[in-house]
């Protein structure tokens, strides 16, 4: 019961962090800046824009991104084995140890569907002209667009 008041408590508390950061992302894209570190268009050099999680990022942080990434599976895997051992210690049954892991196989498995149906809606939004985050990139970079490019 323990295990699954702290999963309550930690998906609650990732929930709201991951919105916070989606706010903040936006905002700044809006301005006319990299989502993740803030740093204007004009200052980040003439690459074109990366899209993750259907924002626009620059070259350097789309590949600290693809750096951390295998990184945080491997994280989400611990806490599964975590969770996985924490109820086989308090009750010792198979399904009881299974269903940490196959939730934590679906919820990342949702969560990267998630991603690349964000980035595959903001490049059709890119490139029909609807994409309201990249206002800002033209104010910086003048009238020609980018063709963003999709972190996979």
């Amino acid at each position: 019961m323990e295990v699954l008041a702290l999963g309550a408590v930690g998906g609650a508390l990732a929930l709201s962090a991951w919105l916070k950061e989606r706010r903040r992302a936006r905002r700044r894209n809006l301005r006319g800046a990299c989502a993740a570190c803030g740093s204007a268009w004009s200052e980040v050099g003439p690459e074109d824009p990366y899209l993750i999680h259907g924002r626009l990022v620059c070259d350097g942080c789309a590949a600290r991104a693809r750096r951390r990434m295998p990184w945080q599976f491997g994280a989400l895997t611990g806490a599964a084995v975590f969770a996985s051992g924490m109820i086989a210690v308090g009750e010792g049954l198979v399904a009881e140890i299974l269903f940490p892991a196959v939730t934590t196989l679906a919820m990342t498995l949702a969560v990267v569907h998630r991603m690349k149906s964000a980035n595959r809606k903001a490049a059709r939004r890119i490139a029909t002209g609807e994409f309201p985050d990249i206002d800002g990139l033209r104010a910086t970079r003048g009238a020609a667009l980018p063709a963003a490019r999709l972190v996979d």
